[in-house]
């Protein structure tokens, strides 16, 4: 009989104060050095916050094609429960500069969202952010501000 261990490693990418991520431009300024290695292709990344939305991480889920609607709302509970998340925020790392929300992107966020609800964790938003550049155009799209009006 095997028996394994699940841990949790966090490698730390950036010093400097966690401050709340509250608005979309928070977000996006999180993400600054994330997509330098899957700038070329879609990616889907998971933000876990405490309570008071300070960030605790970010993973990269999944990068290739349809990165988002690829990706099971399993694999991302998954990292949100081991990292004790009670907020989370998810980010599609988009190649180019269109950053409309497709219908995927739209099942994606009523799929997750739904999850997040049963489980208590709260749902702060989806972006799509574009890639280029690594984000020095901060070209991107948030469905809370969306959804605000």
């Amino acid at each position: 009989m095997q028996t394994f261990e699940t841990s949790l490693h966090y490698r730390l990418v950036r010093l400097g104060d966690s401050d709340p991520l509250t608005k979309p431009m928070t977000f996006v300024e999180y993400m600054l050095g994330a997509f330098a290695d899957c700038a070329r292709e879609e990616s889907l990344w998971l933000i876990t916050m405490n309570p008071k939305h300070r960030p605790i991480s970010r993973t990269l889920l999944r990068s290739g094609p349809m990165a988002a609607a690829m990706t099971p709302p399993r694999d991302l509970f998954r990292v949100a429960l081991l990292a004790d998340a009670n907020a989370i925020a998810i980010v599609r790392g988009e190649p180019s500069e269109n950053v409309a929300m497709t219908k995927h992107d739209y099942r994606v966020v009523k799929r997750f969202g739904e999850t997040a609800g049963w489980l208590g964790i709260e749902f702060v938003d989806y972006l799509i952010v574009s890639t280029r550049d690594d984000l020095k155009s901060h070209i991107f799209n948030s469905w809370r501000q969306a959804i605000a009006g």
